[in-house]
């Protein structure tokens, strides 16, 4: 048993070896994919914890350099379906996420940027790093591509405020364990020298403080809802005599909608591992003079 396990380790030590290095070999992006989809399956399909570290890591280098050549900034990469690939429909960058999930639960996510120069002939990538674990209050703190707070990000939402600054609205996930996760809200901004910035107080009436970011906590086991759509929204209500009852005022405007999480019983309150969708409220959020005003009570039965 012994000399097969050092076999194994051996296979998986050329592969790597093999690998690694290789970008500029290289002559078109398929090529490339090629190398990238064997380097994902050895970081998530086994089971050696450092094959998973190393393989993770030359993935995530020879992806970046492949995010240079030619033709990366529209190629698909179908063959990395677990990678998110968002394209801002402004056409500005293109973000892609992914992550690695370890034995214990929790995950090492990765990230990067890219820009396309003006003369199209050239690619700008940031890379993101992730320190998830290391930040304290991730709420409230304004946070750089070195110092990133990991996340799989699945919708981007372009707003501007009332200084005519665009921002990117992100809607991702982001996995704690094996009993807690995460969905949140990021603020994305970039200046016009295309330096990144994550987290921005956009959030006017949340909370007294106006959060950077808005995390949701919940029991890794349940489903939350967390999307952009279009609703029906309630603008005002006025009383009818003679019906004898309220009359709401709808209006039709594009929202982030959530599942209100609650306890599964009163005495877990703060016990974030224990929460679930309250099943009947949803939540939202709607951009308004510059900023994300939070609404209750949405009915996301109303007809789109």
């Amino acid at each position: 048993m012994m000399r097969t396990g050092v076999i194994v380790c051996v296979f998986i030590v050329m592969q790597l070896f093999q690998l690694s290095g290789t970008a500029q070999l290289f002559n078109t992006i398929n090529q490339a994919e090629d190398s990238l989809k064997k380097l994902f399956s050895l970081a998530t399909d086994r089971i050696e914890m450092e094959t998973r570290r190393s393989s993770g890591q030359q993935f995530a280098t020879l992806f970046y350099q492949t995010l240079e050549m030619q033709g990366s900034f529209t190629y698909p990469f179908d063959s990395l379906p677990t990678i998110s690939k968002l394209t801002s429909p402004d056409n500005t960058f293109r973000l892609y996420t992914w992550n690695i999930p370890l034995l214990s639960g929790a995950n090492t996510f990765y990230g990067a940027i890219q820009f396309i120069t003006e003369a199209s002939d050239s690619f700008h990538v940031i890379v993101l790093h992730d320190k998830s674990e290391e930040i304290l209050q991730p709420e409230i703190r304004i946070l750089s591509p070195q110092q990133w707070f990991g996340a799989i990000y699945y919708q981007v939402i372009p707003e501007q405020t009332l200084t005519g600054e665009v921002i990117y609205t992100l809607l991702g996930w982001h996995g704690e364990n094996l009993l807690l996760t995460t969905r949140l809200i990021d603020i994305l901004s970039i200046s016009p020298s295309r330096e990144v910035q994550f987290g921005k107080p956009m959030f006017c009436n949340y909370e007294e403080s106006k959060p950077s970011r808005i995390i949701f906590r919940y029991a890794a086991k349940a489903s939350m809802i967390l999307r952009y759509e279009e609703q029906y929204i309630v603008t005002s209500k006025k009383w009818n005599i003679k019906r004898r009852e309220y009359e709401s005022q709808l209006e039709k405007a594009f929202v982030i909608v959530s599942d209100r999480l609650v306890p599964s019983d009163p005495q877990l309150a703060g016990q974030y591992e224990y929460y679930i969708p309250a099943g009947d409220a949803v939540d939202g959020f709607i951009f308004r003079d510059g900023c994300w005003h939070f609404i209750e009570d949405i009915d996301v039965r109303n007809p789109k």
